[in-house]
């Protein structure tokens, strides 16, 4: 008489009921652990995080305030009850208030005139594709690189933000920037071409184009262009 023999089972269906059946301990505890988890997240969210990304608008909200009447001191470091943007950064710095604090921050200590601590704050701002603030962020790392007299750093920041995002409000303000630092620098070769590519920019506002047009000839003059073109003929 033949011994009777486990039969394994075939298919998927009862090779997974067999998998269950001989580890159900370890799969009650893993879904234990996911529901902990999932509960734990959920639970996270709800009383750490979003008070947490409510009092943070809460507190940069002052920021603003003070921001918009140039108390700079205040909007850097705070005082009288007021957390400055350096401390919002550090205490909220997984929020969107704490990530802003850091160009406020930044802006603050370039308007001090604590030029290392502005390019600091303001290379640590995620401006998360604000075309606005993202390129003004960029013009004033350039600003702070101007003041301490580096003028081709403050070039790459500058030209940075013009190419950030070309509109009528900002771009010009970059664009004079980058043109004057060319300029400092003797690179008129340099400024010209940047010239022609905004000229040539269907987003660039006419009445700015104007103005490039003058700058245009300027460096032409400054580059010899107009004395190349006369020896050429």
């Amino acid at each position: 008489m033949e011994e009777n023999k486990i039969v394994e089972p075939t298919g998927f269906y009862p090779r997974l009921v067999t998998f269950i059946e001989n580890n159900k301990k370890s799969l009650l505890i893993g879904g234990l652990v996911v529901v902990v988890l999932a509960v734990g997240m959920v639970l996270y969210n709800q009383y750490v995080l979003e008070p947490k990304k409510k009092e943070s608008q809460e507190v940069l909200a002052k920021i603003q305030e003070y921001f918009k009447l140039d108390s700079f001191d205040l909007v850097v470091n705070g005082g009288m009850g007021l957390k400055g943007a350096v401390q919002i950064s550090s205490e909220y710095s997984s929020t969107k208030a704490g990530n802003l604090a850091n160009y406020y921050a930044g802006v603050g200590y370039l308007k001090l005139g604590e030029y290392d601590n502005a390019i600091k704050y303001l290379k640590k701002f995620d401006a998360n594709d604000d075309m606005i603030i993202g390129s003004l962020a960029l013009a004033c790392i350039g600003d702070a690189y101007v003041e301490k007299s580096e003028f081709k750093e403050a070039l790459e920041y500058y030209i940075q933000a013009v190419d950030y995002n070309i509109n009528e409000l900002t771009t010009p303000i970059h664009a004079r920037k980058a043109l004057n630092v060319y300029i400092e620098l003797n690179n008129f070769d340099e400024a010209l071409k940047l010239v022609e590519k905004l000229i040539d920019n269907e987003d660039v506002p006419d009445d700015f184009k104007s103005e490039l047009k003058k700058y245009k000839g300027l460096l032409e003059a400054k580059s010899g262009k107009f004395d190349n073109d006369v020896n050429s003929k």
